[in-house]
């Protein structure tokens, strides 16, 4: 497969459509406005070095005074169609600052036949090439959540796929979500995942299949994480912390030692530290514990980012230093559009974008509602070919693309024709032979 991409990446996006000439620059807005400001507590952490799963420190932007605020002007290079509801278009944003180039991709959900699922592999601890697990179905797919890259591979916030469910949650600290509901309507808000033992609900279950349990808590794991290796998922401690197995909802092991290797399967594994350790010391073997994991919204598809770029039309994203490839995604709420967007980094062709630039960027794009996902070396954009290939639509900046931990994929199926009307059907007639004479 990476032989297979290293060929779509030399060809990138001159494939991918028709050449256009379009430039136009917006009259500039409020300096006032576009200055950088504060963030609220709940994302400030967010926009701290490093922004990206790789940690690769940015480089940092050129502080623009007030009178070079303007809007920048923005150039249309190519334009594709990628499948009915579903436009790309590539282009560049030209300013005070060096030049900046992006894929954008307009999604009309409304259109029939089009479809949005997570993108992730057999287990939630891994990583894998975007276009390796995408359906083939699938008409866009981008990279997703920020992931534990330098450890279990796992995803750090909720996740959940059409056909499996919850692959992976946490109660709080990472929720900044987009999901789509099971009407198909998507949405850009937060997202928490609550893990309840029936037989014990005061014990509190604070994350699903993640990186690590947190201090003084406990974590979940399901068959759908894979296997756990040692004391990685409490950060090396090896005391004050307890394993509790359960298989067809019977408590069969409760150790303070943990196993080199465990697989999950036949049931659940519940892992505490500390004061969480302590509450599972209560669970005996041969007890029985079912466990549930729910969402806090009604969803059929969902996936976090680190933190969103606008809520309601205000801007929460206003870091404007570092810059780094991007990807993000947005709503529009007035024309009920979806707009994805993979902004390049990290090289001559294109420097990167800024927290407050994305937030810039989709304000323009008529967004209220927008979220950031995984950048850097993460950042990728795969569009479905005429002849039915894929084609790596940005330029990755590892120079290839990068295994992830999860993504967001469009499918398109064309609708089955109706069956024809009653007044459009033939009707058979006989005739009588006449008769002789």
């Amino acid at each position: 497969m990476a032989a297979r991409l290293g060929s779509l990446t030399a060809a990138l996006v001159p494939a991918l459509g028709l050449a256009c000439a379009a430039t136009f620059t917006v009259a500039p807005g409020s300096a006032e406005a576009d200055t950088a400001g504060r963030t609220s507590a709940q994302h400030a952490d967010r926009q701290r070095v490093p922004q990206t799963s790789d940690g690769v420190r940015g480089e940092r932007a050129r502080p623009l005074p007030d009178a070079f605020r303007v809007q920048d002007t923005w150039t249309t290079l190519q334009t594709y169609p990628v499948a009915p509801g579903v436009s790309s278009e590539q282009f560049t944003l030209t300013g005070a600052r060096k030049t900046l180039r992006g894929q954008l991709v307009r999604i009309d959900p409304a259109t029939p036949g089009l479809g949005f699922d997570l993108v992730a592999g057999k287990h939630v601890a891994s990583r894998h090439l975007v276009a390796d697990v995408m359906d083939p179905t699938a008409v866009v797919g981008v990279n997703g959540d920020f992931f534990d890259i330098r450890d279990t591979d796992a995803p750090l916030g909720v996740a959940k796929d059409q056909q499996r469910g919850v692959l992976n949650g946490v109660q709080s600290g990472w929720n900044s979500a987009f999901w789509v509901d099971p009407t198909g309507v998507p949405h850009i808000g937060d997202l928490y995942a609550d893990a309840v033992i029936r037989q014990r609900p005061r014990i509190d279950v604070t994350t699903v299949n993640s990186p690590s349990v947190r201090p003084r808590q406990i974590g979940l794991y399901t068959k759908d994480w894979g296997t756990l290796q040692g004391y990685r998922v409490v950060d090396g401690k090896r005391r004050d912390v307890r394993m509790v197995v359960v298989r067809h909802e019977r408590v069969v092991a409760t150790k303070e030692k943990f196993p080199d290797t465990k697989k999950v399967r036949g049931g659940v594994v519940l892992v505490g530290r500390g004061a969480g350790a302590d509450r599972l010391a209560r669970l005996r073997v041969g007890q029985k514990v079912t466990t549930d994991v729910t969402l806090s919204q009604d969803v059929a598809m969902a996936i976090t980012g680190n933190m969103f770029i606008l809520r309601d039309g205000v801007r929460i994203s206003k870091d404007d230093r570092d810059l780094h490839p991007r990807t993000a995604i947005g709503i529009d709420r007035d024309t009920g559009q979806l707009l994805l967007v993979v902004m390049d980094g990290r090289s001559e062709i294109s420097r990167g974008a800024t927290m407050l630039e994305m937030a810039k960027l989709f304000e323009r794009l008529g967004a209220e509602d927008a979220l950031n996902l995984d950048g850097g070396g993460s950042s990728i954009m795969l569009l479905r070919q005429a002849d039915g290939s894929l084609a790596v639509a940005n330029t990755p900046s590892d120079g290839q693309p990068r295994p992830v931990a999860n993504g967001l994929e469009i499918t398109y199926q064309a609708p089955a024709a109706a069956p024809p009307s009653s007044s459009a059907r033939s009707t058979r007639v006989t005739e009588t032979a006449p008769s002789a004479r």
